[in-house]
C-alpha cells in the first residue's frame, strides 16, 4: 500500500503513466492481501481516476467507480472530512461517466454524490461548488431544462464569492446563461452571458475556447436578430481566438458563419465570397468535420439571400447533408436543413419540400427539446403546409406548436411580436377552414396585441383588414364592414404602393356590396372598388384585369367587362373556364352574346 502511495504521488507530480500503473498494481496487491481496508480501495479508485483523466480512457472511470463503491461500503467509521472527500471523488467519477454515456441517470448520480458530500462539509470550498454547478449544467444540457441551468448558476455564483478570480466558475456562468438565452431568446440572459464572458476573459485572456464561445453567443444573437453589429463583434472574437489557437476548425466554422451572414444582411457580396474562400480551404483539409459543412451550408444560404436565387438553397442542402452524414446528432444541422427546405417549399409552393422540412424540424426538436425558436419555425412550416393542403389536422398541430413556443418564451409579445403575428395568421386560417366567427375574433385579438406593441409592424393593418373581411363572409355585420374599411385605409397609409392591399380592399367592397347592399349605395361602393382595382393595376397587380371584368359585369358594362377579360387572357391570368362559368359576379355577362363569343374563341384555341 505504501509503495502504491509513493508511486501515485510521483506519477501525479511527474505526469508519468508508468508510475500510476505501478501504483494501481500495488493497490491491487494490497486489496488481495486484505480486502476490508477502506484506504486501499479509496487509493486504488483515486489512481484509476487520474489514469482515466490522463489517458482519456473510459474503462478507467468504470473501474474507479467499482473501487469507490467498495470504499463507501467500508466507510462507516470514517470522519466527516474523509466522507466529504470520498463522495466528492465519486461524484466526479459519475460526471466523467456521464460525459461518455450521455445518460441523465449518470449525471443524476453525480449530483446525488455531490449533495451527499456537501452534507458532511462545514463550509464547501469554491472548487467543490464549481464541480456541483458543472454537474447541474451538464444535466441542463442533457434534458434542456431552464430551471436546472438556473440552479447551476446559483452554485457557480457561490464559488465566485469564495474565489473572486475563479475563471472556471465565471466561464461556466457565461455558458449557462448562453444556454438560457438560446432556449428562451430572452435578451436579459444574453446580456448576462456577455458580461460573464467579459469577466472570464479579463481573468484569462489567453483562453481560445472562451473567445470562441463568446463569438458563438454573439453570432447566435446576430443571426436571430439580423444584427450586423453583433456579427461584427462575433468575427472580432473569432480573430482573437484564432491568434491563440491556429489549428481549431471550430473557430473557422463560427468565423465563416458570422462573416457570411454579415454579408447577406448588409448586402456585401465581398464578405460572403471571403467566407466561401475560408470554408472551401477548411473543408478541403478537414472534410470529416461536420461543423465545417454546417458553415458551408450557411455560406450557400447567404448567397441565396444576396442573389435571391433558390439554386444556392439547393447547394446549401447538399452541404448540410454531408454534415449530417458525419454527425446525425447535431441539432443545428437538422434545423438549417429544415429551414432551407421550408424556404424552397414556400417559394415553389412545393408540398413535398414542406413535408420534408417538417420531418427535419421534428428531428431537431427531438435533439434539442424546449427550444422556442425551433418550435416556432416548425409551427410556421406547418401553417404554410396547411395553407396549401387545407388540412385541419396540420393546422391544429401548427396552432398547438405556436402555443408551446409562446409558453416557453417569456414576454414573447414584447420580444417577438412576429411570433404572435404568425400565430394570429394560423388562427385566421383556422377560421377559413371552419367558417367560425370565434376563430376570426381570436385572430383579430392577437393582431391587436401586435399592434399595441409595435404600431409599425409590417402588414399588421392589412392582416387585420383581411380578418375582418373573412368575418364579413360568415357574419355580414355593418360593424365588421366599417372596421375592415378602416383597417384597409390605414394599411394603404402604412404602404401606399402595396398592390395587394388595394386589390383586397376592392374585393371586400365588391363582395359585401353584392351580398348585402342595394341601389345607390351599392353603386357607390362599386365605384370605390373600381378606383382601388385601377390603383392595384397601376402598381402592377395582374389579377386586377379579371376582377375589373367581374365588376363591370355586375355594373352591366359588358363591353368593358369583355375588354378586361381579353386583357387577362393576353397575360395568361384567366381562371379555368369552369370557374368562370360558376363565378356569380359574371352572371350578367354570361347572359350576353359577347361572353359566348369570348368562350368560343378560348375553346377554339385550346382545341388547336
Amino acid at each position: 500500500y505504501r509503495q502504491g502511495l509513493a508511486f501515485f504521488e510521483y506519477g501525479c507530480q511527474t505526469n508519468k503513466e508508468e508510475a500510476l500503473l505501478l501504483a494501481s498494481k500495488n493497490f491491487k496487491i494490497a486489496v488481495s492481501l486484505d480486502s476490508e481496508i477502506f484506504d486501499f480501495w479509496w487509493a486504488w479508485g483515486n489512481v484509476l481516476f487520474v489514469l482515466g483523466n490522463q489517458k482519456d480512457e473510459y474503462h478507467y472511470f468504470l473501474e474507479a467507480k467499482k473501487k469507490y463503491k467498495q470504499a463507501i461500503g467500508l466507510s462507516k467509521n470514517q470522519s466527516d472530512d474523509i466522507l466529504a472527500e470520498l463522495y466528492w471523488d465519486r461524484g466526479l467519477i459519475y460526471t466523467k461517466i456521464a460525459e461518455n454515456s450521455g445518460e441523465a441517470i449518470d449525471i443524476k448520480k453525480a449530483i446525488e454524490d455531490f449533495l451527499k458530500s456537501m452534507s458532511f462539509q462545514k463550509e464547501a470550498p469554491a472548487p467543490f461548488l464549481n464541480d456541483l454547478g458543472s454537474a447541474y449544467l451538464k444535466m441542463g444540457e442533457l434534458i434542456n431544462d431552464n430551471n436546472i441551468y438556473l440552479l447551476a448558476i446559483d452554485y457557480f455564483k457561490l464559488a465566485t464569492k469564495k474565489s473572486q478570480k475563479y475563471v472556471d466558475a465565471f466561464s461556466s456562468i457565461a455558458h449557462a446563461y448562453t444556454q438560457l438565452y438560446i432556449n428562451t431568446l430572452d435578451e436579459d440572459y444574453f446580456i448576462l452571458a456577455n458580461k460573464h464572458f467579459e469577466i472570464s476573459l479579463e481573468i484569462n485572456p489567453l483562453d481560445a475556447t472562451l473567445w470562441l464561445d463568446w463569438a458563438h453567443l454573439l453570432g447566435e444573437n446576430g443571426k436571430l436578430n439580423r444584427d450586423s453589429k453583433k456579427l461584427r463583434a462575433s468575427i472580432e472574437k473569432c480573430i482573437r481566438a484564432k491568434r491563440r489557437d491556429k489549428k481549431s476548425n471550430q473557430i473557422i466554422s463560427q468565423w465563416v458563419e458570422s462573416l457570411a451572414l454579415l454579408g447577406a444582411y448588409t448586402n456585401r457580396l465581398d464578405l460572403i465570397i471571403e467566407a466561401e474562400n475560408k470554408i472551401m480551404k477548411a473543408t478541403d483539409l478537414y472534410s470529416d468535420e461536420s461543423d465545417l459543412w454546417y458553415s458551408y451550408g450557411i455560406c450557400m444560404r447567404s448567397f441565396a439571400m444576396y442573389y435571391d436565387d433558390i439554386d444556392y438553397d439547393f447547394f446549401a442542402i447538399e452541404k448540410f447533408q454531408i454534415g449530417l452524414s458525419l454527425d446525425r446528432t447535431n441539432p443545428e444541422l437538422w434545423t438549417e436543413i429544415a429551414a432551407t427546405h421550408f424556404a424552397l417549399g414556400k417559394d415553389l409552393e412545393d408540398i413535398d419540400k414542406l413535408e420534408r422540412s417538417i420531418k427535419f424540424y421534428i428531428k431537431a426538436i427531438d435533439l434539442k427539446p424546449a427550444c422556442p425558436s425551433i418550435i416556432f419555425d416548425y409551427a410556421k412550416t406547418l401553417t404554410t403546409l396547411a395553407q396549401l393542403t387545407l388540412s385541419q389536422n396540420t393546422l391544429e398541430e401548427a396552432i398547438k406548436q405556436f402555443e408551446i413556443a409562446l409558453s416557453l418564451q417569456k414576454n414573447a409579445i414584447l420580444s417577438h411580436p412576429d411570433w404572435i403575428f404568425y400565430y394570429g395568421c394560423a388562427l385566421d386560417l383556422l377560421g377559413d377552414l371552419f367558417e367560425k366567427e370565434s376563430h376570426y375574433l381570436k385572430a383579430i385579438e392577437i393582431f391587436n396585441n401586435v399592434l399595441l406593441v409595435d404600431p409599425d409592424f409590417e402588414k399588421i393593418h392589412f392582416r387585420l383588414a383581411l380578418s375582418f373581411t373573412h368575418l364579413l363572409e360568415v357574419q355580414p355585420k355593418t360593424e365588421y364592414f366599417e372596421k375592415a374599411n378602416n383597417c384597409f385605409q390605414i394599411a394603404t397609409k402604412q404602404n401606399i404602393e402595396d398592390d395587394a392591399v388595394w386589390l383586397e380592399w376592392a374585393l371586400m367592397l365588391i363582395s359585401y356590396s353584392f351580398e348585402n347592399i342595394d341601389g345607390e349605395n351599392q353603386k357607390k361602393y362599386y365605384l370605390e372598388a373600381e378606383q382601388k382595382l385601377i390603383k392595384a393595376g397601376q402598381l402592377g397587380n395582374q389579377h386586377t384585369y379579371y376582377h375589373l371584368a367581374c365588376l363591370y359585369s355586375l355594373c352591366s358594362k359588358f363591353e368593358e367587362s369583355i375588354n378586361f377579360l381579353e386583357k387577362a387572357k393576353e397575360i395568361d391570368m384567366l381562371p379555368p373556364i369552369d370557374e368562370m362559368l360558376d363565378d356569380e359576379w359574371l352572371d350578367n355577362l354570361r347572359a350576353h352574346d359577347l361572353f359566348s363569343q369570348f368562350l368560343h374563341e378560348i375553346e377554339k384555341k385550346q382545341n388547336i
